[in-house]
């Protein structure tokens, strides 16, 4: 029997409106019918029957804003956070492989759900999940990762990693390094084959995407420019149109990357990638960091977008994604949080401070410093695109998806009250997240998820996780051979960048 539309009422609200004085309109109504906004407009002028209305948000003193879209994480690091000291992401992901810790179905449904917890109780209502497993692209994990997502009620686009090489061991192989046994070094034999890999993935496709009312859906995720061959990212491309979906990869996100894609592939990174017809609307890049000239113009040409992840850029040490000229060439920029083990949590909020930060250049006139509200429009409607949701996701306005946070203007973030852009972007981090609204559903609630017992849920990741690392404060061994592989790697990076080409240019 199918169930009527729930009506939902927000009276009285504050909205964000770009152009009014103060950034503000006051006493606004919003009709939510379903999982769509019906209407917006002025308290007391929309249209609907009373009888109709089936819950009532006081807006009253309630800033509400669209949900913010975390564009580039990776869940199974929601439970790794602050395991690893900053290093050059070649080196960090030595020990994310050789990490000790059980993983198992369930652990990845628990960090997945850790992390939705995190998101949705800052408001962010949707995530983009580039999801590793530690046995490559595995149904069981897949699933458990889609049931956290379905179960607590966040907006998830998942696209399972996928890789069949990596050029930097090919090159340290070729040079004659003889790496030890590791499952880094090892990870292509310990995994199914790529074929297997492929039909498990295009299975979790035909299962997952646009379920739950369309509110899960599933991309292809090529890991990266330098581990995925041209046949496996032709078959990428083959699953995106056959389902109709788009494409999430890495792109030149260090020096080394975009040198060892030069060295074997002839070409920069994302020249590559437009060649093999994966730079195309519906495509998402993460990083993008070291490019070369003309890269931002052919991405904004091809109507790709691009995904600033500069906690993760910091931590790593990858280096300055150039956020204002992507902007100014009419890039689609989006934020995100990267994983918890490059990050450190799941808080769009400290991704929008670092990114109003972070791109005021002392040698850049400061009134093309990006501003507040480009910044905040990156973790909204630049989210949307990179989903390929644009006209369904990142604004309030009738037709759109219901996807809203409600924050709470006497919180000290918005005391005094000045321009909302500027305290949502430097001010707040997080708290005054009140109510969140996903699909038209309240699933944050008073500052607590409505769906899911979050104390039941800390309660079974402690025990997991004591169980699986030593009871004190150091971190857990990692296996065997791991630090020797790290030197070997740290040797092979700085031979490589050592004889880099200088047509690579980091652009600012």
């Amino acid at each position: 029997m199918h169930n009527p539309a729930t009506y939902t009422l927000i009276q009285g609200c504050a909205l964000l409106a770009p152009t009014e004085p103060n950034h503000l309109l006051y006493d606004q109504d919003i009709l939510i019918i379903g999982n769509h906004i019906q209407e917006v407009g002025p308290a007391g002028t929309l249209c609907y029957n009373p009888l109709q209305i089936d819950r009532v948000l006081a807006g009253q003193d309630r800033l509400v804003i669209p949900g913010m879209i975390n564009a580039h994480t990776h869940s199974l690091e929601n439970v790794l956070k602050a395991t690893s000291p900053s290093l050059p992401l070649e080196l960090w992901l030595v020990p994310l492989f050789g990490n000790t810790f059980e993983w198992t179905p369930r652990m990845a449904y628990l960090s997945a759900a850790l992390g939705a917890l995190e998101m949705l109780k800052s408001g962010t209502t949707t995530v983009l999940d580039h999801l590793w497993t530690p046995s490559g692209v595995s149904e069981p994990f897949l699933n458990a990762v889609m049931q956290a997502y379905e179960d607590v009620g966040i907006r998830a686009a998942v696209a399972p990693s996928i890789e069949d090489q990596d050029l930097l061991l090919t090159s340290g192989l070729q040079q004659g390094f003889d790496f030890p046994e590791h499952p880094f070094t090892d990870r292509f034999d310990l995994w199914p084959p790529i074929e297997e890999q492929l039909d498990t993935l295009e299975q979790f496709i035909a299962r997952w995407h646009n379920t739950a009312s369309g509110r899960l859906r599933c991309l292809v995720g090529p890991s990266g420019i330098h581990w995925c061959s041209q046949t496996l990212l032709a078959h990428c491309n083959d699953l995106a149109d056959h389902y109709e979906t788009g494409l999430h990869i890495h792109a030149v996100e260090t020096a080394l990357q975009a040198q060892i894609i030069r060295d074997y592939l002839g070409k920069d990174g994302i020249a590559y990638l437009a060649d093999q017809n994966v730079l195309r609307p519906g495509t998402s890049l993460a990083h993008a960091i070291w490019l070369a000239p003309g890269d931002l113009e052919r991405i904004a040409l091809s109507g790709a977008t691009l995904v600033h992840n500069p906690v993760s850029n910091l931590r790593l040490g990858s280096g300055r994604f150039p956020l204002k000229r992507a902007l100014d060439l009419g890039v689609s920029v989006s934020l995100g949080c990267d994983g918890s083990a490059s990050n450190d949590n799941q808080n769009m909020f400290s991704v929008l401070k670092l990114a109003g930060l972070l791109h005021n250049y002392p040698r850049l006139d400061y009134k093309q410093w990006p501003s507040a509200a480009a910044i905040f429009s990156a973790a909204t409607t630049g989210g949307a695109s990179a989903l390929g949701q644009s006209t369904e996701l990142g604004t309030i306005a009738s037709g759109q998806l219901a996807d809203l946070v409600m924050l709470d203007l006497s919180s000290t973030a918005f005391l005094p009250l000045r321009d909302p852009y500027l305290h949502l972007v430097y001010c707040e981090p997080g708290p005054a997240v009140e109510t969140v609204i996903v699909h038209g559903e309240v699933v944050v609630e008073q500052g607590h998820l409505t769906r899911l017992d979050e104390t039941e849920l800390a309660h079974e990741i402690r025990e997991r996780c004591r169980h699986d690392l030593p009871d004190t404060p150091a971190l857990p061994e990692p296996v065997a051979n791991t630090q020797a592989v790290m030197a070997q790697i740290d040797t092979l990076r700085r031979l490589t960048l050592r004889r880099g080409k200088p047509a690579i240019a980091h652009l600012m």
